[in-house]
């Protein structure tokens, strides 16, 4: 079950990165918008966005402009379900082993 929840937060992580880096490149590369909060957006400041972003914590402190808000907005609702999935399946995952648990204690 540990490698289970281990398995889950390393892809919940590299999810992150992978919306940071192409926020970033739209960014970067593309001209796409620009953030509020700093003038240089380098990829640490695109993948902090994008965790608080996935994560639905949303700090305020870097805000998109321009038409890369339709990435970040997506990014958030792709957290959201991703997250509340991740959250159920381990639920119904314990649920089975600790089911599975007291009938071999009472047998």
């Amino acid at each position: 079950m540990l490698y289970g929840i281990f398995a889950v937060l390393i892809l919940h992580v590299a999810e992150i990165w992978v919306f940071g880096s192409a926020l970033w490149g739209l960014l970067e590369l593309a001209g796409a918008g620009h953030l509020t909060g700093t003038l240089h957006v380098s990829l640490l400041d695109a993948i902090y966005l994008s965790a608080a972003t996935y994560t639905t914590v949303g700090f305020g402190d870097l805000a998109p402009v321009g038409a890369v808000r339709f990435l970040v907005g997506t990014e958030a609702l792709t957290g959201f379900v991703l997250i509340t999935w991740s959250a159920s399946f381990t639920y119904l995952e314990m649920e089975h082993f600790w089911r599975l648990r007291r009938k071999a204690d009472e047998e």
